[in-house]
């Protein structure tokens, strides 16, 4: 109380003027009515404290058990992440939510003074209900709404003015919490923009009168309790299942309406590891959908295009198009032709048609005239020119690029691909996002990948096969010599297929031609640091009906250490040289003994070296380490180390056989890495 009324600390034995003396014994009427009127604010007060510790007192109960001790090592806890979803008819949906988080830590109220919630204001309408921060020493602190920031999003590519309200939270300490308590309506969908109207019907989702969701139940926060709640009209059905994990569970309905809530309790912080799969195919995860099957969701895809032409081309379309695969022979000639053309002259720019934006694609005149879309877009011109070129069975394909879309016909795509039957119900897939640059029509980077078509008759669920390793080899080939002073003179010639060839032509498309020989020198770095790349060239990156290959020429002045008659050295290809992000993004997944979550890899690799170093004369091996070699489910190894007419031999092979390293596998990929790196140190002699 005097905390709150400093001025009831005022000596009752205070008389008129301040002076000290003996209280009177009659009081003046004024000096009644003033102390009935403290004592009616006093009396206010505390029924106010007791309405606020009754509306407050279980949160504080619930943040007392939350503590650094029982949480060593986090920075900030989420105590409970609550939400309720109530469906209408006819999809729309509005959302309820309330989380509570308590910081543990200076990191963690750092990370907490600031919570942004995305939204998509075509489609959808969000608002902070409140922001309430509970102190320490017990303390509730209402934020005003003047804290909350309604702000654009930071765009890139894509500019379709997407929003996101910001909440700007008081300053924290290790022992605060905060609670935000939100509400939506209406759906999010990839990329679906649209003008604002003012009623609700832009909040209804495109395929009316169905909704679907998926939540996570981890996180990189430790969980006390999380729980998803979805409310439907009695006669909506709906399918749901729990992936990577266990949720409880339970149902219950009246007149009107079916319930259903799911929850997790003491859900630990994610322990992240390098190269793992998407946070979907990790974690606990519910995916729900009222729609019946894929087929269902196939046909409205294909109508919501067809119903109004998105397809249609006109003459300079069909023009363009008879241009392009003038002179061309085959059917797949004329399609490569015309992928070619699209991946290339399409840019990735993201601009807003308007209505219908994201859920259908760009009518092809809009493509072919604006020379820029996203995937969708870019997949809606393709399909358009391979109609215009009388392939008339070809349809978009919704896949998800990164992650697996599950059986439950949910929307969990990503991406947008072409699809053309080339026999009765016999697709060939082409994506023209991916492969601009590419002799590939289907990057095998997505493969193994599930994708849904657009078809008249209702397609199911399917999946790219997995590329053999084989197909995406690296052969790196060194022909050179090493003379009597240990001097390295060798010219490497590089060749790759499928996606390693991809990638070896990007590395000189992507970049400006001043840097692509400091890229070049990166990998003849590896090699030594005397290492000096001379000379180098590669052939046409442009005409994708060529093999790619490249070819440096390498010296090293003193690469090997001569002691009298012999010489000690570990052969230049033994020494990793192609090391980057996109062609051995496995090395980088090589932490430890032992994996909790499976391997998310750009692709299957095959590495092929070859070298052969010609010796002074008279020389030969005279040791060598023993390698060993690996066999596993995962990735294998080999490699031998020989003087065969007069000249060092190396020949080493790494196949990295899986997309998708399972975790039980990973010991395979370990040790085949091992191997690679071991034989990297490995220190070979050889003399006469």
């Amino acid at each position: 109380m005097r905390a709150i009324f400093p001025f009831l600390l005022e000596s009752p034995l205070r008389g008129a003027g301040g002076r000290t003396g003996t209280a009177p014994t009659e009081e003046a009427p004024m000096r009644r009515a003033g102390r009935a009127l403290v004592a009616a604010l006093v009396l206010a007060v505390w029924s106010g404290l007791a309405w606020r510790a009754a509306e407050y007192g279980p949160t504080f109960e619930k943040l007392k058990g939350v503590t650094a001790e029982k949480y060593p090592g986090a920075d900030a806890v989420v105590v409970s992440d609550e939400t309720r979803v109530d469906v209408e008819d006819s999809g729309l949906s509005h959302v309820n939510r309330t989380q509570l988080i308590k910081v543990l830590t200076e990191k963690g109220a750092a990370e907490c003074a600031t919570l942004r919630f995305d939204y998509d204001p075509a489609s959808s309408y969000a608002e902070v209900k409140s922001l309430t921060v509970f102190r320490r020493d017990g303390r509730p602190e209402e934020v005003p709404a003047g804290r909350v920031h309604d702000l654009p999003q930071p765009q890139y590519m894509i500019y379709w003015g997407p929003r996101m309200k910001v909440a700007s939270v008081p300053k924290l300490h290790p022992g605060d919490a905060v609670e935000i308590k939100t509400y939506s309506k209406g759906f999010v969908i990839a990329y679906l923009r649209d003008q604002v109207s003012q009623d609700d019907e832009r909040y209804i989702p495109p395929m009316r009168g169905h909704y679907y969701d998926v939540v996570l139940f981890q996180g990189d926060r430790p969980i006390v309790r999380k729980s998803y709640t979805i409310v439907l009209p009695k006669d909506k059905p709906i399918r749901a299942r729990v992936y990577n994990g266990e949720l409880g569970h339970e149902a219950g309905f009246d007149e009107k309406t079916l319930s259903y809530t799911w929850w997790k309790e003491n859900v630990p912080a994610a322990e992240r590891e390098p190269r793992m799969v998407e946070d979907t195919d990790a974690f606990p995860k519910l995916v729900l959908a009222t729609v019946m099957d894929w087929p269902e969701k196939s046909r409205w895809f294909y109508h919501v295009n067809e119903d109004v032409d998105t397809f249609a081309y006109d003459e300079a379309i069909l023009a363009k198009t008879q241009e392009i695969i003038r002179g061309l022979k085959t059917d797949d000639e004329k399609r490569l032709a015309l992928l070619a053309w699209v991946a290339r002259q399409i840019r990735y720019s993201g601009i807003s048609m308007g209505k219908g934006e994201g859920y259908t694609l760009h009518p092809g005149k809009m493509d072919f005239n604006d020379r820029a879309g996203v995937c969708k877009d870019i997949a809606g011109m393709l399909v358009t020119m391979f109609r215009a070129a009388g392939f008339k069975n070809t349809f978009p394909a919704m896949t998800m690029a990164g992650a697996r879309v599950e059986d439950i016909p949910a929307d969990q795509f990503n991406h947008c691909v072409v699809a053309t039957e080339i026999a009765p119900n016999q697709y060939k897939l082409y994506d023209p996002t991916w492969c601009p640059f590419s002799r590939e029509v289907w990057s095998s980077a997505e493969r193994p990948q599930n994708y849904v078509i657009g078809s008249p008759r209702g397609e199911v669920l399917m999946e790219t096969p997995p590329a053999d390793a084989s197909e995406n080899f690296i052969r790196v080939v060194s022909t050179g010599s090493i003379n009597e002073k240990g001097d390295l003179d060798t010219t490497l010639s590089i060749s790759g297929g499928a996606y390693s060839e991809t990638n070896l032509v990007w590395l000189v498309v992507n970049s400006p031609a001043a840097e692509v020989r400091s890229n070049l020198e990166k990998f003849v770095a590896a090699i030594s640091p005397a290492a000096r790349l001379v000379d180098y060239s590669y052939t046409d990156p442009i005409d994708v009906t060529k093999p790619f290959r490249m070819s440096l020429r390498v010296e090293a002045p003193g690469y090997a250490m001569v002691t009298g008659k012999e010489m000690i050295l570990t052969p230049p290809l033994a020494r990793n040289i192609l090391q980057s992000p996109r062609l051995t993004d496995f090395l980088l997944a090589v932490k430890g003994k032992e994996r909790k979550y499976d391997i998310f890899l750009r692709a299957t690799r095959e590495f092929l070296f070859e070298e052969r170093l010609a010796l002074p004369k008279g020389y030969g091996l005279k040791s060598a380490p023993e390698v060993k070699a690996v066999e596993s489910p995962s990735a294998d190894f080999s490699a031998s180390l020989a003087v065969e007419n007069g000249a060092l031999v190396l020949r080493e092979r790494l196949a990295v056989k899986k997309k998708i390293v399972p975790a039980a596998e990973y010991p395979g990929l370990r040790d085949a890495v091992e191997a690679v790196n071991g034989l990297s140190k490995a220190l070979v002699v050889v003399g006469k």
